[in-house]
């Protein structure tokens, strides 16, 4: 005999219809969904907030990682900044404070202060717009310095835009920002401002070298935090595992308990009622009424800790309103109850609490009607309505039975712990009698 009081659960996850298969970064971050391979080039703002906390913690890594790669340009920049400044002084015409030397004065500087900030560390460029702005001033004022002092080195401040822009950018920016500084160069060239056709090839040459060191180093980089944020998540994927592996275990625990214990003591509480009544109809046996009301108790706390056992073992997998259907199905087919189930309304979802209160609700009025008005027609109602969800169950009996008390064998809640159940999530319960029977309803404000 099956027992009403427990029941093994039977759906499962699955993702919502009509999502689509592709959905935006931010999205499959908060899902702990992340794709490693889209996450090398921008790590959304927040994402640390959105997945895992050792995910996370391979992001900020990550992200201070990045923080610090144009740093050791330092001393790289420091050299290329003397280098420009010393061939400057070597060429003619050279700085001064007069005409076009006062013009390659204010040219140099503003090639090479940049270049001071930023080896000095005051001016990271760690930002797409501080990397972009960067890259246009060394290279912009190189270039006019190539102009006004001809045959200067004006490869050296676009060597830096070029290193710089692979380093810190990703690679279409990088590119893009490339082919806005090399177009320049290529214009002064055009202009012969600054020197023959070999000059402007092992300049590109130059730039091209740049590039595909930049491009390796840049590329190790990646892999590196790529394997980081791999193994990070492949750590969540085995405590996932794990983790199924041990609800598994627990329901499959669960419904042996279900099984061999629950069904048991099930059947018994219902055989001890039974002779119970005889006794009490044939008014003898004063001890062994005792023995029973004894036997009785101790089924019921038997079956009150069986059905505890069983949910403690689920862990969170409450029974839920849309299995009203399989609660009454058990009742008709293991008590033998003549039991019909109507559900009025558009079905919608409500609030979890309120979800399991109805629900044991029902599971506590069917109990009743099985002990009292075993032989009653019961109707069992679930009405959506546009303010409320109400569930009744009543039982119509062609000889009036006695009355249910307060505290009865069940499922622990009994018809008092019923009405503080409904109180605690803002419902409403009552029971009584009608004419033909007993009713019991249900109210929800959902």
């Amino acid at each position: 005999m099956a027992s009403p009081l427990a029941h093994r659960p039977k759906d499962h996850a699955s993702p919502p219809a009509g999502r689509p298969r592709t959905a935006r970064r931010g999205d499959a971050l908060r899902m702990g969904r992340v794709s490693i391979l889209q996450t090398m080039d921008d790590i959304p703002d927040g994402a640390s907030e959105a997945v895992s906390p050792r995910v996370a913690a391979a992001l900020d890594a990550v992200r201070a990682r990045r923080a610090r790669r144009g740093r050791h340009l330092g001393p790289v920049l420091w050299g290329i900044l003397v280098a420009v400044a010393v061939q400057s002084f070597a060429h003619h015409p050279g700085p001064g404070t007069h005409g076009v030397e006062l013009a390659v004065t204010l040219t140099l500087a503003g090639c090479l202060f940049p270049l001071a900030a930023v080896a000095a560390g005051l001016w990271p460029v760690v930002s797409r717009m501080a990397c972009t702005l960067f890259c246009l001033l060394v290279s912009g004022f190189g270039l006019a310095l190539g102009a006004l002092q001809s045959g200067s080195v004006s490869v050296l401040p676009l060597s830096v835009a070029v290193l710089t822009a692979f380093l810190v950018l990703s690679r279409r920016q990088a590119a893009a920002l490339v082919g806005v500084v090399l177009s320049g160069l290529l214009v002064a060239a055009a202009a012969g401002a600054d020197g023959s056709v070999g000059t402007l090839l092992s300049q590109l040459l130059f730039c091209a070298v740049l590039a595909l060191m930049a491009l390796s180093v840049r590329q190790a980089g990646d892999n590196e935090e790529r394997a980081e944020l791999l193994l990070a998540q492949l750590e969540d994927a085995r405590e996932a595992e794990a983790e199924a592996a041990a609800l598994a275990e627990r329901t499959r625990i669960a419904q042996d308990l279900h099984d061999v214990l629950a069904q048991t003591l099930s059947g018994l509480a219902i055989q001890i009622q039974a002779a119970r009544r005889m006794v009490q109809r044939e008014r003898k046996g004063e001890e062994l009424q005792e023995v029973l009301d004894r036997a009785g108790k101790l089924a019921k706390e038997g079956l009150g800790d069986a059905a505890r056992a069983v949910g403690a073992l689920r862990g969170h997998q409450s029974p839920r309103l849309e299995r009203l259907p399989e609660l009454v199905e058990r009742y008709r087919v293991d008590l033998e109850l003549d039991v019909t189930l109507s559900v009025t309304g558009a079905p919608r979802s409500v609030p979890t609490a309120m979800d399991l209160a109805l629900y044991r609700g029902a599971q506590e009025a069917l109990t009743n009607a099985a002990r009292y008005a075993r032989d009653a027609h019961i109707t069992v109602t679930l009405c959506y309505e546009q303010e409320r969800t109400v569930l009744a169950v009543e039982d119509q009996r062609d000889v009036p039975g006695p009355t249910p008390s307060p505290l009865v064998m069940g499922s622990g809640l009994g018809l008092t712990g019923m009405s503080e159940r409904f109180r605690e999530v803002g419902g409403r319960a009552s029971a009584g009698p009608t004419p033909h029977g007993w009713r019991v309803t249900m109210e929800i404000p959902a």
